[in-house]
């Protein structure tokens, strides 16, 4: 297995954590449950980076938005992050800057590793 580590701001993982979160909520109804894996292993990555935070944290223990978050997940994880920003892009008219943002930053470094 071949892992990788991505920085990534605050305000760009809440997205990814958001979609990956639906994902989870659907998929575990229609027991799709490497989805649900899958899911659970990437928000328990950006939880543990969350946590190594030591400053001050929003009311939902986020770090600053614009604060660096070090991820580290499997390649395959990593692709499935995209697969579910793109799933649910169509849901979110504000997010269009954002999985932009998100699509290039985990491309360009999974193009590099």
């Amino acid at each position: 297995m071949r892992y990788l580590t991505i920085e990534i701001i605050v305000r760009l993982w809440q997205r990814i954590d958001g979609c990956v979160d639906n994902s989870m909520a659907v998929d575990v109804v229609e027991g799709v449950m490497e989805a649900v894996i899958a899911g659970s292993c990437v928000r328990d990555a950006g939880w543990r980076a969350s946590a190594s935070y030591e400053g001050d944290c929003d009311g939902f223990g986020w770090p600053p938005r614009e604060h660096p978050l070090a991820i580290t997940l499997r390649l395959a994880h990593w692709e499935w992050v995209l697969s579910q920003v793109d799933r649910w892009d169509p849901y979110v008219a504000d997010g269009a800057v954002d999985d932009a943002d998100v699509r290039d930053i985990i491309s360009t470094a999974l193009t590099s590793a």
